[in-house]
């Protein structure tokens, strides 16, 4: 019994640390360049020609993570995607995941086929699991973005979830094989290219293994995306550098001149994976063509009196012309201690002492039109979580 459940704790904490979080694996590449990597499980399937076709249509490369029995049985299919261009990796001998929990059925199915890299069924891992691919000479390849192409919902939906979570350096997991992962992408790759990603085959991104921070990010990304269907959040603009997301509230204080609370507003969301990794400049260059695109949300909702943020980079604000407000205790505290768990989460650092305290930065409705004046009427990007958008699920 005791043997049985140390065995079952062992197994969890491997799951949990390996796949969930995905210590030391290659889930995504710098987050300064708008290069992102498709990826396809599962191939080569009887849709292969029909990806392979619209991939060659878009002039983009992607990488196919093929599975062993399915390589064997279609040889034409994997020559045709390595004639493409496209990066070949590896995806296992079969898609049998509960069979890998024995250690050598795992050691078979990661043996027996070429690769440099390795993806396990559904991500799944074992205490063996990084210690064979070492063995082998292989890394294993996760995702920080999954299209879940394997849930019934409509292609729609799904292509604007892609759309409203690509960040750069994104490892996209799609499959070869489901019918709405063609149309997900008709209808998605072409707005990817427009907003200006680039996409690319893994060793071109390249992914990086990920550090116990980076890890613990990609572990929290679930909790963003279920507090942005809850609150309604919307992005405003879906480029590689449009930094904020909206979220339509009373504002809740202090009492301003003219602005009471209870006045109907938009707290500003910073996007803290867009910003961890740009310079300074670049970081004000970004800043000043968002708040454009929040300036088109605004003047679509006329009921909008301010944007507010609660924020230790407050100073920073004043560059951009918003005013700032000291926050009393009760107000403030919470937003505090929750800006320098975002600066070490995402930076790295510690805010410095003189900036530990959060403060009210907001500008109102007439002086975010007038100093960032939108150059083209905008419809706000629907907010993931509403009608037909996929909620839930785990990769296939």
């Amino acid at each position: 019994m005791e043997l049985a459940l140390g065995l079952l704790l062992l197994y969890g904490l491997s799951d949990l640390l390996f796949r969930f979080l995905g210590v030391g694996a290659y889930a995504h590449g710098s987050r300064r360049e708008p290069k992102v990597a498709l990826t396809f499980d599962d191939g080569p399937s009887e849709a292969t020609e029909a990806l392979l076709a619209l991939l060659a249509r878009h002039g983009v490369k992607a990488t196919f993570f093929l599975t062993g029995e399915r390589a064997k049985a279609r040889p034409d299919l994997v020559e045709a995607i390595k004639r493409e261009g496209h990066q070949v990796e590896d995806h296992g001998e079969g898609h049998r995941a509960l069979s890998l929990l024995l250690p050598w059925v795992e050691w078979r199915h990661m043996a027996q086929n070429p690769g440099r890299y390795y993806r396990p069924p559904h991500g799944l891992h074992t205490p063996f699991t990084r210690l064979f691919a070492r063995l082998l000479g292989k890394r294993v390849a996760l995702w920080d973005l999954e299209a879940k192409d394997w849930l019934p919902l409509p292609p729609e939906a799904l292509a604007e979830r892609l759309l409203y979570y690509l960040r750069p350096g994104s490892v996209v997991l799609l499959h070869d094989g489901p019918e709405r992962t063609l149309r997900l992408l008709e209808l998605a790759l072409p707005r990817m290219l427009a907003l200006g990603y680039r996409p690319v085959p893994l060793d071109e991104l390249p992914p990086r293994p990920l550090s116990p921070r980076l890890a613990l990010i990609r572990g929290l990304q679930g909790f963003e995306e279920r507090y942005n269907t809850t609150h309604r959040v919307v992005r405003a603009g879906l480029g590689p550098f449009d930094l904020f997301r909206l979220e339509k509230k009373p504002f809740p204080g202090p009492d301003l001149p003219g602005l009471p609370r209870g006045t109907p507003a938009m707290e500003l969301h910073l996007e803290s994976q867009r910003a961890m990794e740009l310079t300074p400049l670049e970081a004000i260059r970004h800043v000043r063509e968002s708040l454009r695109r929040v300036a088109e949300q605004v003047a679509q909702d006329p009921e909008v009196a301010l944007v507010y943020s609660y924020s230790h980079l407050a100073p920073g604000g004043r560059l951009f012309g918003f005013h700032t407000v000291p926050l009393p205790l009760w107000l403030g505290l919470i937003p505090s201690l929750a800006g320098v768990w975002f600066v070490w989460l995402y930076r790295g650092e510690l805010p410095r002492k003189e900036r530990f305290l959060a403060e009210l930065v907001y500008l109102t409705r007439e002086e975010l039109l007038r100093r960032f004046p939108p150059s083209t009427p905008a419809s706000p990007p629907p907010a993931p979580g509403g009608p037909g958008s996929p909620q839930g699920g785990g990769p296939a």
